[in-house]
């Protein structure tokens, strides 16, 4: 679990920055794992752009500690975030809300400044998976 510069296709990263915290939690074939920076003070920001071996990366926020944001990967790449720690233009924090990135690796956002709700498939399928890591996180 490392940034860009430590990537290597093959697998794995030259150099971590994230642990994993706790047991893997798995949910409708998509396991995730909850993970924080090992050097509170490094500056990278959010969730890495790639992964390692899981679907699906969680992160805790803000002063409470719960779950609030989650990342998923396609072919280890950072595909789609799932926020729900801030708002948006009429949505208050809590609901979820989805942002999705260029699949070039590059973490660029695929149009700056969009978001939508998730759709009916989506909280289908990672519903179940952030109820269970965090129980408050709302759909619509």
């Amino acid at each position: 679990m490392g940034g860009q510069n430590y990537y290597k296709a093959e697998g794995g990263f030259s150099q971590y920055l994230y642990h994993q915290v706790g047991d893997i939690i798995s949910a409708n074939g998509v396991s995730a794992k909850v993970i924080e920076k090992i050097n509170p003070d490094d500056n990278n920001q959010g969730l890495p752009r790639y992964s390692n071996t899981s679907d699906m990366y969680l992160a805790k926020g803000g002063k409470s500690g719960e779950i609030i944001q989650a990342r998923l990967y396609v072919s280890r790449k950072a595909y789609m975030d799932i926020d729900w720690g801030h708002p948006h233009s009429g949505v208050p924090c809590g609901i979820a809300h989805v942002h999705f990135y260029q699949l070039d690796g590059s973490g660029k956002p695929v149009k700056t400044g969009k978001w939508r709700l998730l759709n009916n498939k989506e909280m289908k399928k990672y519903g179940p998976l952030l109820k269970k890591t965090n129980p408050k996180v709302k759909f619509r």
